[in-house]
């Protein structure tokens, strides 16, 4: 597997998440995801599982102030660790009024490499400064009023989803950088998944050159569910070096709306 493979990977489900659904109402009211869900991953490379990755919905304070927190955290499985060990976490605070990001942070650990980046939103200046926190660096970058990091943006835009045969294309921030991400929904397929059977998914295709997100060197598909929820299930990606999948585990938390209320055995 090739050097940081496993948190491209965990960046890319995150983001694929993002692309496939565009929002609605921005009201607190309206949230267009359940506080306190809990969905698990496990990450394959070839059909052997490398990784797992949780994604998380919360509220915490801050300095006298309430904030959603969204968290996703993607780590190797032990025996991996000998290999290449990968650490990563990604947190971002939303305004609950607007569901604008106030700060996102990357905290990544890959072999022996270590990266601690945060990003602040500044909306009235139309500003965000991305810090780079190993080399003491920082960059201020020119945001619209609807520009947000790949991580609530793909929280925010869980308020919709796609219709088959359309393609969009949205602005996303990623470090230093505004991108465009192009999303190509094709058709619904059932997807099996380890503990929910025939799960129907909408397959897209999405196009982008994420410095870090996306695997550049290969093609991915992927799959979200048709419930009120339209949580991620499916991810496949062919690399250099093979296949790697993501497949979703279990939800947990939140409201019980996930359409699938029965595991299998």
């Amino acid at each position: 597997m090739t050097k940081g493979l496993l948190s491209r990977i965990s960046m890319f489900v995150i983001l694929c998440s993002a692309v496939l659904l565009f929002a609605g109402s921005s009201a607190a009211a309206s949230l267009p995801f359940p506080l306190n869900e809990r969905l698990e991953y496990r990450i394959s490379w070839n059909g052997i599982p490398v990784a797992w990755s949780v994604a998380t919905t919360g509220m915490v304070e801050t300095n006298g102030a309430n904030y959603i927190s969204l968290k996703i955290e993607t780590q190797t499985y032990p025996f991996f660790d000998v290999f290449y060990r990968v650490k990563d976490l990604h947190e971002c605070l939303l305004d609950p009024e607007t569901l604008l990001p106030v700060r996102f942070i990357k905290t990544m650990q890959e072999g022996r490499a270590n990266y601690n980046d945060v990003t602040t939103f500044d909306y009235t200046k139309g500003i965000a400064r991305f810090e780079n926190l190993g080399t003491g660096t920082a960059t201020n970058i020119a945001i619209s009023a609807d520009t947000r990091d790949y991580l609530s943006f793909m929280y925010f835009m869980r308020g919709q989803p796609l219709e088959p045969e359309t393609t969009t294309t949205w602005p996303v921030l990623a470090d230093d950088k505004v991108y465009q991400v192009q999303v190509h929904a094709e058709n619904i397929e059932k997807i099996d998944l380890p503990h929910y059977p025939d799960v129907p998914s909408l397959r897209i295709v999405p196009e982008a050159a994420f410095n870090g997100l996306f695997v550049r060197s290969g093609k991915a598909t992927l799959w979200i569910s048709q419930d009120t929820r339209r949580i991620l299930t499916y991810m496949k990606a062919w690399v250099p070096f093979g296949r790697v999948t993501v497949k979703l585990e279990d939800v947990s938390g939140g409201t019980n709306d996930f359409w699938i209320t029965e595991k299998k055995d």
